[in-house]
């Protein structure tokens, strides 16, 4: 907040300051005249002048209609030093650096005598710099004895050597004589692109040159593009002679940038994108090195080329820019263009790829070795083709089938459609097992402790050993050895083998005649209701308790306990949502089963070992004598029974 006492410090300042102010009215035949006059009469340097002009005057004629200019002159406020500063003031100069480090330049000091065709003489002195010589008035003097001089002031030339202001003042008179004035030559470069001056020194009585001189003598040359009006003015003020002086450059042509096309994908397919696990870890599983793209998505961009922009020489020659080159998208398998040439976008969906500038979307990938460390996890739009192994811990996706001529280990497969292993699945040993899961049929020449989840069917030549397998339609081992041992496979239609068991006893389960998928969730909604009416026996019991309490204890009966009393009937309301709902879910999948005009059936074709647990939808039958016979067992009545053998109706071998 100012202060009134500050205010009026301030303004007995301003007062102050302006009475220090002195301002004279001069006269001279220019301003650099009349700036000179004033100095002199203020006993100031024209650098610490200020001044208004009342009268520019005028130059006239061959002599005729001259007018003298006419100013107000001043010392510049900014050299009046102020006796009291305020406080802001001295704020800002604890920020100043009292002992900045400057570079010291060492340069002397020059000077330039300039006669111009009206008679007149006019000197500036520049001033040296650092250790540099100061010019001295016997230069001066030599340079107007060698312009010829008629007349010249003394005690003016003095001060303009005191002052050296780098200002233009008059200190003479001389007799002009054209003949004597500069000679000047011009200078183009080989392209045309480019104008030098050379100029000689002027004679006795010859005049300088000025800036419309030199436009004057360009345009004679037919030089009147690019002509550079800043180092004309230069000139006038500091000739350079016996030296070339750029005046003049042409306008060069400026090419068009030639069109390009920009990928909206990674074009290097052998970048690694690392993908950063949770803990911060890296995932080396997931290399990122395989691009999927979908159906309608652009894939690149084609930048249009740019116009060139002509030039032009000195002359005034046009230059003709050449503009950019087009550029075509190259468009591969399944990829069309769109928006008039512009986008190329996937026609399928599937692994792009660039091959020889061509862009295309691989509906199949081909994996030609192992899935391991060098290729990461894959993830396909189409079918995926794997000419190896999958290796333990690497997964598999694709939208379309998985086809493996290799072996797959304890890895995880999912497939949009069908999965192929030609070699087969071993799942290895632990919980941790491989896990399979295709939407519609498995095929495999043997299925070992893996879990395997199939909308169709499973197909094995071979076997499956301690595997959890289930199948929305048939699971059939079709080899002559073809067995199925230990574990728990269940389909809806039929399961249908060579041998079920093992002369060992090993336990092994079999269901058909319902969708296993339904079952297992019906599994799981029980669990839920089973823990869901504990916690209701918990809390009704709690509930009781505290009615009781409240029955006893009447009006002293705690306001926590009346909370809690509240928050435990909240949480049985919730509860018996929850149940109902379940009961609901249960209720519906078991009427989906009812619905399903699924017999189901059980197939052996030579031998049914003991341990074998059998269920057709809700009967159930414990293998406890061998069978040595091909034989079927089906439910009649609500009891398994067995008939003769059914082989495998149709032909469901893999195209």
């Amino acid at each position: 907040m100012v202060s009134n006492d500050q205010i009026r410090q301030y303004m007995l300042n301003q007062i102050k300051i302006d009475k220090q102010k002195t301002s004279i009215h001069v006269t001279g035949k220019n301003i650099e005249d009349a700036l000179f006059q004033g100095s002199i009469e203020l006993g100031l340097p024209i650098r610490r002048l200020e001044y208004e002009i009342l009268d520019k005057g005028k130059r006239g004629v061959f002599g005729m209609g001259h007018k003298n200019c006419t100013l107000i002159v001043y010392e510049s406020e900014k050299n009046i030093i102020h006796d009291s500063t305020d406080s802001e003031d001295l704020d800002h100069l604890s920020d100043v650096d009292l002992n900045p480090e400057i570079e010291t330049i060492d340069e002397s000091g020059s000077f330039s005598l300039r006669l111009d065709r009206d008679g007149c003489a006019y000197l500036k002195v520049k001033p040296p710099l650092g250790k540099g010589e100061a010019v001295s008035k016997e230069e001066i003097e030599a340079e107007i004895f060698n312009r010829a001089l008629t007349s010249y002031d003394i005690p003016k030339i003095e001060e303009v050597l005191r002052l050296s202001d780098n200002i233009y003042v008059k200190v003479g008179e001389f007799s002009y004589n054209p003949i004597n004035d500069p000679l000047m030559t011009v200078e183009v470069s080989e392209d045309e692109m480019s104008a030098s001056i050379y100029v000689s020194e002027p004679g006795p009585g010859g005049a300088n040159l000025t800036g419309d001189d030199i436009k004057g003598f360009l345009k004679n040359n037919r030089i009147i593009s690019g002509i550079n009006e800043e180092k004309l003015t230069e000139f006038e003020e500091s000739p350079t002679y016996r030296r070339s002086y750029l005046v003049a450059e042409g306008i060069a042509p400026v090419n068009g940038k030639d069109g390009y096309i920009k990928y909206l994908f990674n074009t290097d397919p052998n970048q690694i994108k690392l993908k950063i696990k949770d803990d911060g870890k890296v995932d080396f599983k997931e290399l990122n090195i395989i691009q999927n793209v979908i159906k309608g998505q652009p894939l690149a961009q084609k930048i249009a080329p740019e116009l060139g922009k002509n030039g032009k020489n000195i002359y005034g020659t046009p230059i003709k820019a050449r503009d950019g080159k087009d550029i075509q998208i190259g468009l591969g398998k399944n990829v069309t263009i769109a928006q008039n040439g512009e986008i190329a976008v996937a026609e399928d969906s599937g692994q792009v790829m660039l091959t020889k500038g061509k862009i295309s979307v691989e509906t199949v990938m081909v994996i030609p070795g192992d899935v391991n460390t060098s290729t990461g996890n894959i993830n396909g739009l189409g079918t995926v083709v794997i000419k190896g192994n999958v290796e333990d811990g690497f997964s598999v996706t694709a939208q379309g089938t998985i086809e493996v001529l290799g072996f797959v280990g304890k890895s995880a497969l999912t497939s949009g459609a069908d999965i192929v292993v030609k070699q087969g699945i071993n799942g290895g040993e632990g919980d941790d097992s491989g896990l399979i899961k295709a939407q519609k049929s498995v095929w495999a020449s043997f299925i070992t402790n893996a879990t395997v989840e199939s909308g169709n069917n499973v197909i094995v030549s071979d076997g499956i050993v301690n595997s959890i397998v289930d199948a929305n339609a048939k699971i059939l081992c079709q080899g002559k050895r073809a067995k199925i041992v230990g574990g728990h496979v269940r389909a809806a239609e039929e399961v249908n083998a060579a041998v079920l068991g093992s002369p060992h006893g090993a336990e092994t389960i079999i269901e058909v005649g319902y969708d296993p998928k339904t079952k297992e969730e019906i599994e799981e909604y029980e669990a839920k209701q089973r823990d869901i009416e504990s916690k209701l026996d918990d809390l009704s019991r709690n509930i009781q308790g505290l009615l009781k309490q409240k029955k006893i204890m009447k009006d002293k009966f705690p306001s926590q306990k009346v909370k809690s009393l509240m928050n435990q009937k909240k949480m049985l309301n919730k509860f018996t949502i929850e149940k109902n709902n379940c009961v609901a879910e249960i209720e519906r999948r078991l009427d989906y089963l009812e619905s399903l005009k699924v017999s189901g059936k059980i197939c052996a074709s030579k031998t049914v070992h003991p341990g074998v647990k059998l269920f057709i939808k809700d009967a159930a039958l414990d293998i406890t004598n061998a069978y040595d016979s091909s034989v079927t067992f089906v439910v009649e009545n609500g009891f398994i029974t067995t008939t003769s053998y059914e082989e495998i109706e149709e032909d469901i071998s893999r195209r």
